[in-house]
């Protein structure tokens, strides 16, 4: 019996050693290849810089931009100007939420100068669409090699898919039955039982125009809407709240400050979409995250209704992407937030809407517009460039400007004044052209004609307009100015002023 046992423990021994072994040669030789393919995420942990002080980690929200925006910085960057002294370094990984983070913020060094952690506490991550998003299985594989196990094991996982993997259609019951099966605890009487049935109440009924009618759009963004936030948190069963834990204990064992960063949701949207039903329900569930994180030391910024619906970029569908006054705002309530941990290093930054109302472009001294190939050496009023449209340039250097910028009371008109040269009058269609765009305007387009007599040719010539700009151009995203020359005339552009007036 004992030259038995000796004999099982040998072999258990040797099995022992040989699993080491083949360990010590999987993590010296194949695991970095390995994480490269299969952990590609874990690089943005190892970037980080090792003078890193504050350290956020979030999805897209943290550096989605719209094309308008004079600053298109990331909240994080935005951050950083409070605290000009300190690091402010940045782990963003789009479509990701509280179990991918945990996991990526364990990848940190433990000789890291970081000392605050600022984690995206995104409300949506909670519901059951997102929870059992089809993305999920891709987001888990990345996922299994950076387990707190020896590599070898995690590489025998990732072999046999030890993870949750399900198809796209396992997914959608998974969410339809959870849809099913949460009812709503209102505090007064509620028509619906579960998400399911107030959302097929919303698609059948819909929400109508003056006329009666049912607005197709509106109606499927408010189904949207009653899908992303028609929930109620169980801290008891919800994933993300574990996750969330499991982040508080390893910020603990780290001794980081830890800051949960509530982020903004269009409320006034879903007011107007919904109604206040549904806002009942966001804030409940804020008020129950709030309440669930402090009690366990976490600094909670809530800016669940910090942002207005304008500066939410997309605009068919919940997201929290901000144009630059709503990134500018979560990154002023973060800074107030953790200046109790940098008193000395604060810095006062003001939050303001900067515009311009002119504008002027000699083609020289690097102020071109765009499209710089129409930049051209050959002749200039001023300078030694200028701007040559004809012979398949059809544009000008342009004036791009975010319009809704600019106060409605300082773009009642706009100013063109600008010098031109044409080597000849036979030419059709050669227009200055003023041109909106925008989700919110129909696309505008106005030119006007360049009309300079034959013997005016050859020589430089002022060229001005004074133009109304019509309300319904005051919100587009952009306005364009340029001169258009689809002709096979050459014809120059130079010293170009555009002025909004009152």
């Amino acid at each position: 019996m004992l030259k038995m046992v000796i004999k099982i423990g040998s072999r258990l021994a040797l099995l022992g050693i040989i699993l080491v072994v083949m360990n010590w040669i999987y993590t010296r030789f194949f695991f970095e290849k390995d994480l490269e393919t299969f952990a590609p995420d874990l690089r943005k942990v190892r970037v980080v810089p090792q003078n890193t002080n504050i350290l956020y980690i979030g999805e897209s929200s943290n550096y989605t931009y719209r094309e308008d925006d004079l600053d298109k910085r990331s909240i994080s960057d935005l951050m950083n100007d409070y605290f000009p002294n300190l690091h402010v370094s940045d782990v963003t990984k789009p479509a990701s939420h509280s179990g991918i983070y945990k996991v990526l913020l364990a990848q940190l060094p433990t000789d890291s100068q970081i000392s605050t952690v600022i984690v995206t506490l995104n409300l949506r991550s909670f519901n059951a669409q997102w929870i059992y998003s089809d993305l999920e299985t891709q987001l888990q594989k990345t996922t299994v090699l950076l387990r707190p196990f020896p590599p070898l094991v995690n590489r025998f996982m990732l072999s046999f898919k030890g993870y949750d993997i399900k198809s796209d259609d396992e997914r959608i019951q998974q969410f339809i039955k959870k849809w099913e099966r949460d009812e709503f605890h209102f505090p007064y009487r509620f028509p619906f039982k579960n998400v399911k049935e107030w959302d097929n109440w919303m698609a059948v009924n819909g929400i109508k125009d003056e006329n009666g009618v049912i607005d197709f759009d509106r109606t499927a963004l408010a189904c949207h809407y009653i899908k992303a936030y028609g929930f109620q948190i169980d801290t008891l069963e919800n994933p993300r709240i574990k996750d969330f834990n499991d982040i508080i204990n390893l910020a603990k064992k780290r001794s980081w400050h830890l800051v949960f960063n509530l982020m903004a949701e269009n409320t006034e949207k879903a007011r107007e979409l919904v109604g206040d039903d549904l806002l009942f329900l966001m804030e409940q569930n804020r008020d129950l995250l709030n309440s669930y994180f402090s009690r366990r030391g976490v600094v909670i910024v809530d800016n669940l209704e910090a942002v207005a619906d304008q500066e939410f970029i997309d605009r068919n569908w919940t997201t929290e992407h901000y144009a630059e006054h709503g990134r500018k705002i979560i990154a002023a309530n973060l800074a107030k937030a953790i200046l109790q941990y940098y008193p000395n290093e604060y810095s006062a930054v003001g939050i303001s809407y900067d515009y311009e109302t002119y504008f002027f472009n000699d083609c020289d001294n690097g102020e071109t517009w765009g499209p710089d190939q129409s930049i051209s050496s050959d002749r200039a009023f001023s300078g030694k460039y200028s701007s040559k449209t004809g012979n398949g340039l059809k544009y000008s250097s342009a004036l791009v400007y975010p319009i809704r910028r600019i106060p409605d009371s300082l773009k009642r008109e706009v100013r063109i004044h600008a010098m031109i040269y044409q080597e000849s009058a036979i030419h059709d269609d050669v227009r200055m052209v003023i041109q909106a765009e925008g989700e919110s305007v129909d696309d505008f387009w106005r030119g006007f004609e360049i009309n300079i007599p034959e013997e005016e040719s050859r020589k430089w010539i002022p060229y001005e307009i004074i133009f109304t700009l019509p309300k319904e151009i005051y919100n587009a995203n952009e306005i364009k100015i340029y001169l258009y020359n689809p002709s096979l005339t050459t014809i120059y552009l130079d010293d170009m002023e555009v002025e909004f007036l009152e």
